[in-house]
């Protein structure tokens, strides 16, 4: 067995305060015992018993494995950055269930079919949040991919260029050779900020695949807010619009291809065949770290001694 996760001060604070409380709650016990004359021995098995799954619970939250951590995998190594808009206007309605949701199921549908490539994800509003770096591990990806969303990071508006220069740069640091390099980015094309030609030249230059994905209608929609609807500075309903103009001027600059996620097209079909296409550079066994998480044995077993604790309860006297 492997635990994935040590002791730390809190686990040790909880076993401290355990044994601290128990010591007490013993002591109470056997001092009514010795006043009623009686014996209080079952409450030695029951110390036993608490100790036993209470000890089950620390040892669930260590996170325990069994077997082999290390899988040999097949690396094709294609390198594929999701760079994802998590401005408000994300939160639109216009592609259902929203703008971010439709985003994170077509994301998981895309790496799904790649299974032995290395995938990262940059989320950007005002600032761009490198989730999860480029990983072998899709139990990983698919732990940071529910977190995505529009409260993930301050402020409301969109700056694409800081968020395009964290994905390049963090490609540029791998050892792959580059046309074997993507970036897809997603989002509803309402930037707060002009995009900047020497990043994107840089990404052309460096033969790194682009791809970006409009999400959204140009006929637009309204943002929930609260129990109203966004307003601006001058009390004026928001309405946000798919921008693909200014996704498609990024994407032609860039050498690379548009693609939309609309009420005529609401699938990455397309963008999955255009990155099956991509020829890797490098194919080897790699060993990436496999954590199958067996707490859940732990804790029902835990459970189980908890509801025998309950039901058999402990008896100095009877009448």
């Amino acid at each position: 067995m492997n635990v994935n996760t040590g002791l730390g001060k809190t686990e040790y604070w909880f076993i401290a305060i355990f044994f601290i409380l128990y010591l007490i709650y013993l002591g109470r016990v056997f001092w009514i015992a010795r006043r009623l004359k009686t014996t209080a021995r079952s409450s030695i098995l029951k110390f036993f018993l608490r100790s036993a799954y209470f000890g089950l619970m620390i040892l669930a939250l260590l996170n325990p494995s069994f077997g082999e951590l290390n899988e040999a995998v097949k690396a094709e190594n294609r390198e594929i950055f999701f760079v994802v808009d998590v401005s408000k206007s994300m939160d639109a309605t216009d592609i259902q269930p929203s703008r971010v949701e439709k985003a994170k199921f077509e994301i998981n549908r895309v790496i799904s079919q790649f299974p032995y490539d290395r995938i990262g994800i940059i989320v950007f509003s005002e600032e761009p949040f490198l989730l999860s770096p480029l990983t072998f591990d899709k139990n990983a990806i698919s732990l940071f991919v529910p977190k995505i969303n529009t409260n993930l990071l301050m402020g409301g508006g969109s700056l694409i260029n800081p968020a395009l220069e964290m994905a390049f740069n963090r490609l540029q640091k791998s050892k792959s050779k580059n046309k074997s390099k993507t970036i897809v980015l997603m989002s509803d094309g309402e930037f707060s900020d002009e995009y900047d030609r020497n990043i994107i030249g840089q990404i052309k230059q460096n033969g790194i695949n682009f791809f970006s994905v409009g999400i959204g209608t140009t006929k637009g929609t309204t943002i929930k807010d609260g129990n109203s609807f966004k307003k601006d500075k001058d009390g004026n309903i928001v309405i946000t619009k798919l921008d693909n103009t200014s996704l498609k001027k990024i994407t032609n600059e860039a050498k690379g291809k548009y693609l939309e996620i609309s009420s005529i097209s609401n699938s990455l079909t397309a963008l999955i065949t255009e990155i099956s296409q991509i020829k890797s550079t490098f194919s080897n066994n790699q060993q990436i770290n496999v954590v199958v998480n067996k707490y859940f044995y732990f804790l029902i077993i835990a459970l189980f001694l908890l509801g025998i604790d309950v039901f058999f309860t402990v008896r100095t006297f009877q009448l």
